[in-house]
């Protein structure tokens, strides 16, 4: 796919009010805190330190590719949770660079069950970058080589969790913010739009030599202008040390993977297998996954979850 077919796509998906404003992840259930901030400070025995590089649609020319850092930690109180995160995101000449930071706050319901409310605080700069070079033949839309535009956003998370199961709803882009770069292409009528998650899993035990352990899951996703999507998930564990699942993306996908721990050390993988019209260009997508758990060895007492 050349560039400039490259930036047509780019386009259709940016008058759609940009389908993809949020970058797709395929285990984000290694992580829920990527789309919950009420996830922050839910492990009690450790911090969990996560980096995460995905690539979408390989095989097309300049298709997305998403890279992130993230840590949350549970605070000595015990009821609060705070965390931090930085993201890449990139699709054709689009270039996406954010931070954001996390304060949580825990309820314990009982012995068993908590609850706790979380907030994100973030800013994101949207680059745009455009050559004469990428439109060989054609006239320029743009009059600029680099434009980019700055804005804050924040989003909202409640999120109840126990040893064996967990559940909560999200929301991002809640401030909206306006995506104005250039009078062409996002004017004032362009902007955020509001994405809502509401995800849940169980944890199910069997004991015995392998200490099998299975996880149902599943996550629906829409937005204020598109429709219902839901992702299900299976995940089965051996000795607490390896696991590997399968997903379902509806309409979309199909991925497998697989991962492991090593003392504080943690390794995922993943590949989706695409069966969309896109099948005729990628071999799908893939997506790695590092962490580690700090603080694992020194802290005492049992693990809340």
């Amino acid at each position: 796919m050349n560039k400039v077919f490259a930036f047509i796509l780019f386009f259709f998906l940016a008058t759609n009010i940009f389908a993809q404003q949020i970058p797709l992840y395929s285990q984000y259930f290694e992580n829920n805190y990527i789309l919950n901030p009420g996830v922050a400070g839910t492990e009690k025995m450790y911090s969990p330190l996560r980096l995460s590089v995905h690539k979408q649609w390989i095989g097309i020319q300049e298709s997305p590719s998403t890279q992130y850092v993230s840590l949350h930690h549970r605070l000595a109180n015990d009821i609060m949770g705070i965390g931090g995160l930085i993201f890449h995101d990139s699709f054709g000449p689009i270039r996406m660079i954010g931070v954001q930071s996390t304060y949580a706050y825990h309820l314990k319901v009982n012995n068993k069950l908590r609850v706790s409310l979380g907030m994100n605080a973030i800013f994101m700069q949207y680059i745009m970058r455009i050559s004469q070079d990428d439109f060989y033949g054609y006239e320029p839309v743009l009059t600029r080589e680099r434009t980019s535009v700055t804005v804050p956003d924040a989003s909202f998370g409640a999120y109840a969790y126990s040893k064996n199961y967990w559940g909560g709803i999200s929301v991002a882009h809640v401030l909206q913010s306006k995506m104005k770069i250039t009078g062409t292409w996002m004017d004032d009528s362009n902007k955020m739009v509001r994405h809502y998650f509401i995800m849940g899993g169980y944890r199910f035990s069997f004991p015995g030599q392998y200490q099998l352990e299975i996880e149902p899951s599943a996550l629906m996703k829409f937005t204020e202008t598109t429709p219902l999507q839901t992702d299900v998930n299976l995940k089965m564990y051996i000795n607490k040390r390896f696991y590997a699942g399968l997903s379902v993306r509806g309409g979309d996908s199909f991925v497998a993977m697989f991962g492991f721990t090593f003392e504080d050390y943690y390794f995922g993988m993943s590949h989706d297998f695409t069966f969309s019209d896109l099948s005729m260009h990628t071999i799908g997508s893939q997506e790695l996954i590092f962490g580690w758990n700090l603080g694992i060895k020194t802290r005492e007492g049992t693990a809340f979850y």
